[in-house]
């Protein structure tokens, strides 16, 4: 088990029996999403070219948004195991792109470049890809062997699988995906997502000091409420919140549609929570 493994596997040690079993139940309806989607790229032969042929006509940035959007999905469950509501997420694009992640990270581990297989043709794709599934799948944890456990197991392996593959991509995107990878913040800032801006709340304050201007808070005004706790007045943090996606005073990250960004702030959310975060 490499260090991103571990990491992970440390914070859901600290889960509660229950909130382990429904995490456990959550990754399985998503590992059946994952082999489903496989299986029928893998059985019906225009289908699979289809999306090959579409995995072969990105950039390499666009198949990292792709692998990004992978891990995306397994984090936003780790994380929503803690039952915090900022954490659950969308990692977006749809079943077709769903597909395409799939099948890159597949053909990543299926490519051997000193086979005599020239892996030239969609059949020699194919073939390659049905081996690495169909050894996933008849493995003991594929076949239910070992519980519960294999299946946030396969999901933390998947996760610790695509950062691996991230950390493996030049600096693209603004080096966002290496970044996020390599467990560091990523050096870029992404505005806060129009769906959690929507849903903070409108609080009273009984004065106090809007750290963005630096004005007083009037006793009785609505102002905006961050998840953290920390207060300002609407008209200050709606500009900062369309640059930024952190409170203004202690740096609370809110969830962007930025993916590389999102993936950052959920490892950081997930592996904090063995510190006690």
């Amino acid at each position: 088990m490499d260090g991103d493994a571990e990491a992970v596997m440390a914070a859901l040690a600290t889960l509660s029996p229950r909130r382990f079993s429904e995490l456990a139940l959550s990754l399985a309806s998503e590992l059946r999403l994952h082999r489903q989607r496989l299986l029928l790229l893998l059985l019906y032969p225009p289908r699979f070219a289809h999306a090959l042929a579409h995995v072969r006509a990105l950039s390499l940035s666009q198949k990292a948004v792709l692998v990004a959007r992978l891990v995306l999905r397994s984090l936003a469950r780790l994380a929503h195991a803690w039952g915090d509501p900022d954490d659950a997420v969308s990692a977006g694009g749809g079943l077709r792109e769903l597909d395409a992640g799939l099948l890159l990270l597949f053909m990543c581990e299926a490519y051997d470049p000193d086979s005599p297989n020239p892996w030239a043709t969609d059949a020699d794709w194919r073939a390659g890809v049905a081996a690495r599934v169909l050894e996933e799948v008849l493995s003991p944890a594929g076949l239910g062997a070992c519980g519960w456990a294999a299946v946030v197991c396969r999901h933390v392996d998947l996760v610790a699988r695509c950062r691996r593959l991230l950390a493996a991509v030049p600096d693209c995107d603004g080096g966002a995906a290496a970044a996020s990878a390599a467990g560091g913040k990523v050096g870029r800032e992404a505005a806060a997502s129009a769906a959690a801006v929507v849903a903070l709340p409108s609080v009273q304050r009984p004065g106090g000091e809007c750290v963005v201007c630096r004005e007083e808070m009037r006793a009785g005004r609505d102002v905006c409420g961050l998840p953290c706790g920390h207060v300002f007045h609407w008209g200050c943090i709606l500009p900062w919140l369309r640059k930024k996606n952190t409170c203004p005073y202690c740096r609370f990250d809110l969830p962007t549609d930025d993916v590389f960004c999102e993936v950052d702030r959920l490892w950081r959310a997930v592996v904090g929570k063995a510190k006690g975060g």
